[in-house]
């Protein structure tokens, strides 16, 4: 008998449970995690499905760590959602064939896609799935067979969707990647959708719709004693400027350059705000679709990244650069009078 009844069950909880039950999604996350771990059989500790696969575009996380993602439950919880939301709406206005969604870097269970099977039927939606490593494809292929889902399947491809191409004549109305760790490090996220956003029709949504860094000044203290008491007070950081956002927008605007770096942003900062918020991070906020979001510390996605301390300069100027290539990450360097410049990157 096919446990996509069972799947249906905990995925249908996870969409009707209100955003910021947190107990009740981690339940329901960690059921489905444990579940879709046994239909594949990963074996979680084996040394092939913990390694990093390394592209030209960056890091493809190993089978293991794509299979945990699930766990990161208001991470999946959000989404779901936004996916389920975005869905409905494509469904409102196409008539005459299926709905069709290009997931890139499914990982081994195509997780967040699995709770529209259990809303619509194959008539309603279709999907291409891509996904890059071997043991992770393999995976998700046993999936698909063992939860009878190959109706929903217009194609299923081992690829790398930063140099995959659609093919022509294809509709593709939702465009799903989530290849990204926090400030958009490592992982080909931003390379990964200026290959595939020009290839789409001007209608098509991208989820996410927006990543957005921010360059902040936190003092650490006091967001220790905030996050002690429960207080959701901001006092303890200070955004400086947001200095890179991966949307449509940006996508097209830099598509078919040569350049593996987005503009330069720089940011000036008084000497006051030094004296008690010293330590320099990167914010991320996910907007997902419509009023779906990840804001800060709500997901392993949008914790502080920290880069480095400012502890005893006075004003100083920051500029900041994203880059693509086999390192993503955003490029920094710290300018002060008298003094020569710091430079790092991530």
């Amino acid at each position: 008998m096919s446990p996509l009844p069972l799947i249906h069950s905990i995925t249908n909880r996870i969409l009707n449970a209100p955003k910021n039950a947190a107990g009740e999604l981690f339940v329901a996350c960690n059921e489905l995690y444990k579940v879709l771990l046994q239909i594949t059989g990963i074996d979680l500790e084996e040394a092939a499905n913990r390694q990093t696969q390394t592209l030209e575009s960056g890091h493809a996380i190993g089978l293991t760590w794509a299979a945990m993602c699930i766990q990161d439950y208001m991470r999946t919880k959000r989404f779901m959602d936004g996916i389920y939301q975005a869905t409905n709406d494509k469904l409102k206005t196409i008539t005459g064939r299926p709905v069709h969604i290009l997931y890139a870097g499914t990982g081994p269970f195509a997780a967040l896609i699995l709770p529209l099977t259990a809303r619509f039927n194959e008539k309603q939606i279709q999907f291409i799935l891509l996904e890059v490593n071997e043991q992770t494809f393999n995976c998700l292929q046993k999936m698909v067979d063992t939860l009878q889902l190959q109706k929903y399947i217009h194609r299923i491809e081992k690829a790398d969707a930063t140099k995959w191409k659609l093919p022509s004549n294809e509709p593709v109305d939702i465009f799903i990647s989530e290849t990204m760790q926090q400030a958009l490090v490592k992982e080909p996220q931003v390379e990964l959708c200026m290959n595939i956003q020009p290839q789409l029709p001007p209608g098509a949504i991208i989820i996410p719709e927006q990543i957005i860094l921010q360059a902040a000044l936190i003092d650490l203290p006091k967001r220790m004693h905030n996050k002690r008491l429960n207080n959701n007070a901001e006092d303890a950081v200070h955004v400086l400027d947001t200095i890179f956002t991966l949307s449509k927008q940006t996508i097209l605007q830099h598509a078919g350059s040569s350049h593996t770096a987005f503009p330069e942003i720089t940011v000036c900062i008084p000497g006051e705000i030094l004296e008690t918020h010293s330590l320099l991070y990167l914010l991320t906020e996910i907007i997902i679709y419509k009023q779906e979001k990840l804001l800060i510390d709500k997901s392993q996605l949008t914790l502080p990244l920290k880069l480095c301390s400012l502890n005893g300069l006075q004003t100083a100027t920051l500029k900041f650069q994203y880059h693509t290539g086999k390192t993503p990450g955003i490029q920094f360097s710290i300018n002060q009078v008298k003094q020569h410049a710091i430079r790092s990157s991530l």
